[in-house]
């Protein structure tokens, strides 16, 4: 399937140094046409060598999104209607019920300190394993909402580690969303500082997604819209949906998630030019399958 490119353009965005910027190719006829219209030329499409770094990108957003969303099921997985007090009571019992491993006690009335212990991360909740702490509170910013801070500081989870705070709120059709601002310390030594907004529900066994992140490398600003993500909670990216990444080098590239193959979980990528196929093994690997 070829996958059309859409261009997006943003004022507000700083501007990349020059030796970071694509090259452009403009011919007359073009320039001809940009005076006509008051356009501007059309720049070259992604190369391999950047779709790949584009998909590196996503695998290591998958890493955070995976501890995110092990920490919003384990805390917020019930009716928000009771007080904020009586949810914090709730959360510290189920808690403690479901990860014995774990030291749950209550900070005051509506805050609950989860402790996974120190050092190596052996304390499993659900399919993963923690190291560390984290806090959660609970809050009525508004008489008929409740809001959930979770808040942790070097927690690490198979491999990788997370220091930041996440907000949940709930919304209708069993739907939250979560507005994070996080570090992700990734298992090749990488930091790098990731902001999202996603709403998302459980639905047959599969996380349904639709939101954005927005995160710094040394390469510059990286953008990515989510749309339609349905994922299994255990794989490194998507079965299904759309993926619209901004690199720092003024392309959009498209990942359309096509599911499950023998290398692993299916993406085809499209720069500008031609789908680029890849598989993401259970590990994170990123096993490059060639031009479709």
């Amino acid at each position: 399937m070829q996958l059309r490119r859409a261009r997006r353009t943003d004022a507000s965005e700083g501007v990349l140094p020059s030796q970071l910027m694509t090259p452009r190719r403009c011919t007359l006829a073009a320039l001809a046409l940009t005076i006509a219209q008051l356009g501007g030329c059309v720049p070259e499409p992604a190369s391999v060598v950047e779709i790949r770094s584009a998909v590196s990108e996503l695998v290591d957003q998958g890493r955070a999104m995976a501890i995110e969303h092990a920490l919003v099921n384990l805390t917020t997985n019930l009716d928000p209607t009771p007080s904020p007090a009586a949810l914090a009571a709730a959360v510290q019992a189920s808690v403690a019920a479901a990860v014995p491993c774990a030291e749950v006690s209550a900070a005051d009335d509506t805050t609950v300190l989860i402790d996974f212990g120190a050092g190596a991360a052996t304390c499993s909740v659900g399919d993963r394993s923690f190291a560390g702490a984290l806090r959660v509170s609970f809050s009525e910013p508004t008489p008929d909402g409740r809001l959930a801070t979770i808040s942790f500081v070097g927690l690490n989870s198979e491999g990788s580690g997370l220091t930041g705070t996440m907000r949940v709120t709930w919304g209708v059709d069993e739907t939250r969303r979560v507005v994070s601002e996080v570090r992700l310390d990734t298992p090749d030594l990488r930091q790098i500082e990731i902001q999202s907004d996603r709403i998302q529900r459980t639905y047959r066994g599969a996380l349904q997604i639709d939101g954005w992140h927005r995160w710094q490398t040394l390469l510059g600003r990286w953008k990515m819209e989510l749309r339609g993500w349905e994922q299994d909670p255990t794989a490194p990216v998507p079965d299904r949906g759309i993926a619209d990444i901004a690199t720092p080098y003024e392309h959009d590239i498209i990942l359309d998630f096509t599911g499950p193959r023998a290398e692993g979980q299916e993406l085809r990528a499209n720069g500008g030019r031609r789908d680029h196929v890849f598989a993401v093994a259970a590990d994170g690997e990123i096993i490059d399958l060639g031009d479709d």
